[in-house]
């Protein structure tokens, strides 16, 4: 009988062994996955990090490219509008000496009718 108890002690001293195994390996998978968890929480973060600074640069991209875009506008508009002034004048000259002429002619006429009728 002795023998049998002695095989019964031996078969929970290795039921014991296996649970304690299980409850070793349980928490170094349980330490594997809170620094899994860690690892991820850190990339996450830079990721968030890393985008922000992209978009960062990006609108910074686009302020430059706008007012780049905006100045180039603008000195084509005032070289138009210098164009086009500069074609009004010259307009306004010509219409200055018709007029100039024509009002000379027009002065010599009625004075002609005018000490003509008189």
């Amino acid at each position: 009988m002795s023998a049998h108890g002695t095989g019964h002690a031996s078969g929970h001293a290795t039921n014991d062994n296996l649970l304690h195994k299980i409850a070793a390996k349980e928490k170094e998978l349980e330490s594997l996955v809170s620094t899994a968890r860690t690892e991820a929480a850190a990339l996450l973060s830079q990721a968030r990090t890393d985008a922000d600074g992209i978009l960062r640069q990006a609108r910074e991209q686009v302020a430059a490219l706008t007012r780049a875009h905006d100045e180039k506008t603008a000195a084509e508009v005032a070289r138009l509008q210098a164009q086009a002034e500069a074609a009004a004048q010259k307009d306004v000259e010509a219409l200055r000496q018709s007029v100039g002429a024509h009002g000379e002619a027009a002065v010599r006429m009625v004075v002609e009718r005018v000490v003509k009728g008189a």
